[in-house]
């Protein structure tokens, strides 16, 4: 391939967030460090990479490229890594600025700010390091940096700082103060801080000044997302009062209520959209009532949207077939989804109330292939999701994605396909798809269902020798299976190698999720095998973190290990450190219960002296022991 025609191929892929096999073939391929490229070029070629996470090779490119100190070179790559939202390129770009002794100006900073302001949780307080040192640079923040800052607090959740900034910014008029809360807003729109979004738009709103209706639009865009009908309802007079609502509030308007699921104050909004003389609806209008439809389970609705689409004239998209779908995900209904997906793709005849010119060549992409996949899960026709993967060349094309995986392999769960989940687990890892810890849990899943433990057991043990695979999920699934076919001894082992495993691993944060079930289920083992020492270990170690209804379950089993091993003292103990802890019924029951046992030893006197009598006094010293 020549220069023009891989310019040319960069330039018909700048729109898409995907980089397409062909051009990924071609970045490998084509001498890129060994051109010099222009301007707009170079931000094509950096943002192509950022696609397809090569942000070191980004750099490499960067610092290939850029010899000398240009700064409108450097700051058309900084904005590039911004709308990327990729901090480690943002960052290298300040670094290059700083090789050449290039002092960056308000859009290095700014860029800079805004690109950590998007990337991961990890850069985002970057941005406040980044703000400090514009200042101390001397360099005067504007709007957009102001709007950057205000995403990165949303991100972090710290509404306070955004006050405390919004007030401390020296506005020059309301204009400037209109134009730094329209930057905030439509960042936190555009980067789904919708509940920011529409409190800042609540704040501008005191001053009595009409933002302007790209301002109005994103905040009722953000409201929509949210449950706050109120504040939309107030968005949507205000823009009626100062300006002809667009069908653009409309459809946010009916999305909102979608949100809320209220499918018939949905169905009123659309109402008085068609009663608007210079108003039509069009797709989007109708894909948010289909989606209104799902939201608040009105399926019944589907052919009536569906007529209404018909009557203007409006071919679906790849959207309205993903709803329909999604909708018939809800109950497991083939049938129709079956209905749909052709009605979609082949144009057949459909029922008595639609037209037959209505053709709708709908392009599949990845999401419809998951969302079918989710309606055969739903209905548990396993051997389906198989089938497709396995006969339809386009969905093994198009679905490579972690979403079809899960759903491969809890169909070779139900189906007790084992050879099969680990043919495909294999394919999709030579096709360079990442195995989340999910996929990998599904895997141990599909053994279990197999009923292979010994090759679940080899998995997890291959699991741990990655870090950040294995999670308490994973000992919970293999405790379950051995509990259930009365292995006991097994079960016990599991749950130490999972407590080896918390110590040696302290830092995964899978393992971190709720670990009520390992623990239930390794009690239960030890007081099935009157392991009396093992049951005592395991209740002296519960997690501070432990539910109190987990706790008490673990109470109860530990106290009946006491009594059939005679052991007072330490039922006592247990019970004493519970006191005021446990619900009534449950504290008077257990009472009975360590009272039971006290007589049994015959150590009334001595059980008094354990914990100063405590337990005894403040549960029921009105009926002396309640023997």
């Amino acid at each position: 391939m020549d220069r023009v025609s891989f310019r040319v191929l960069l330039t018909e892929e700048m729109g898409s967030n995907k980089v397409s096999s062909v051009l990924r073939k071609y970045m490998n391929e084509f001498p890129i460090l060994n051109n010099n490229w222009s301007d707009q070029e170079l931000v094509m070629i950096v943002c192509t990479l950022i696609k397809m996470n090569r942000s070191e090779m980004a750099l490499e490119v960067l610092r290939n490229q850029i010899k000398e100190p240009d700064r409108d070179r450097v700051n058309r790559v900084a904005a590039a890594s911004a709308r990327m939202g990729n901090a480690q390129v943002a960052l290298g770009v300040l670094e290059i600025a700083n090789h050449f002794n290039l002092a960056p100006d308000v859009i290095t900073f700014t860029s800079a700010i805004h690109a950590c302001a998007r990337s991961g949780k990890y850069d985002v307080p970057m941005a406040l390091n980044l703000l400090n040192e514009m200042i101390s640079a001397n360099v005067q923040p504007n709007a957009r940096t102001y709007g950057a800052m205000i995403l990165a607090y949303a991100r972090m959740d710290r509404w306070e700082e955004i006050l405390e900034l919004v007030n401390s910014i020296p506005y020059t008029d309301e204009a400037h103060k209109t134009e730094v809360f329209t930057c905030a807003i439509i960042s936190c729109s555009r980067n789904r801080q919708h509940h920011y979004a529409s409190r800042l738009f609540e704040l501008l709103l005191e001053d009595g000044v009409y933002p302007g209706d790209n301002v109005c639009n994103a905040a009722l865009s953000s409201c929509a997302r949210t449950p706050d009908v109120a504040q939309l309802r107030r968005i949507f007079k205000l823009v009626e009062n100062h300006a002809t609502p667009s069908t653009y509030s409309y459809n946010c308007m009916i999305s909102a209520y979608g949100n809320a699921r209220s499918m018939d104050k949905a169905l009123k909004v659309f109402e008085s959209m068609q009663n608007e003389a210079t108003i039509a609806p069009d797709i989007v209008t109708f894909n948010s009532l289909l989606l209104a439809a799902v939201r608040s389970r009105r399926l019944d609705m589907f052919p009536f949207i569906l007529l209404l689409i018909n009557e203007a004239g409006i071919k679906w998209d790849a959207i309205t077939l993903n709803i329909l779908l999604e909708g018939c995900s809800l109950n497991g209904d083939i049938e129709l989804a079956q209905y749909y997906w052709s009605q979609a793709t082949q144009g057949k005849q459909p029922s008595a109330d639609v037209s037959s010119e209505d053709n709708h060549h709908v392009t599949l992409d990845r999401g419809h292939f998951e969302t079918l996949m989710a309606v055969y899960i739903a209905a548990g026709d396993y051997q389906a999701v198989v089938d497709l993967w396995q006969k339809s060349r386009l969905c093994r094309r198009r679905a490579k994605s972690s979403k079809s995986l899960n759903f491969l392999l809890r169909a070779c769960e139900g189906l007790k396909y084992d050879k099969t989940a680990v043919a495909v687990l294999a394919e999709f890892a030579d096709r360079g798809q990442p195995l989340s810890p999910i996929a990998h849990q599904h895997m141990l899943e599909v053994f279990l269902a197999a009923d292979k433990y010994d090759a679940a057991s080899a998995y997890l043990h291959k699991m741990m020798e990655t870090d950040g695979l294995v999670s308490t999920f994973s000992f919970t699934v293999l405790m379950k299976y051995l509990a259930k076919n009365k292995r006991h001894s097994d079960v016990l082992a599991v749950f130490n190698l999972y407590l080896e495993t918390c110590e040696s691993n302290d830092q995964n944060s899978l393992l971190q999720y709720p670990t009520d079930a390992v623990y239930v289920l390794a009690m239960r083992s030890a007081v099935e095998l009157e392991d009396h020492e093992t049951v005592l270990a395991i209740y002296s170690g519960l997690p501070t973190t432990m539910s109190m209804a987990v706790h008490t379950e673990l109470l109860v089993l530990a106290v009946s290990s006491c009594e059939s091993e005679g052991d007072w003292r330490a039922a006592v103990t247990m019970y004493d450190e519970m006191t005021g802890r446990l619900d009534e019924d449950t504290n008077v029951e257990m009472y009975k219960h360590i009272v039971k046992i006290v007589a049994s030893a015959g150590e009334f006197d001595r059980a008094l002296d354990v914990g100063g009598g405590q337990w005894y006094r403040q549960n029921r010293p009105d009926q002396g022991w309640g023997l």
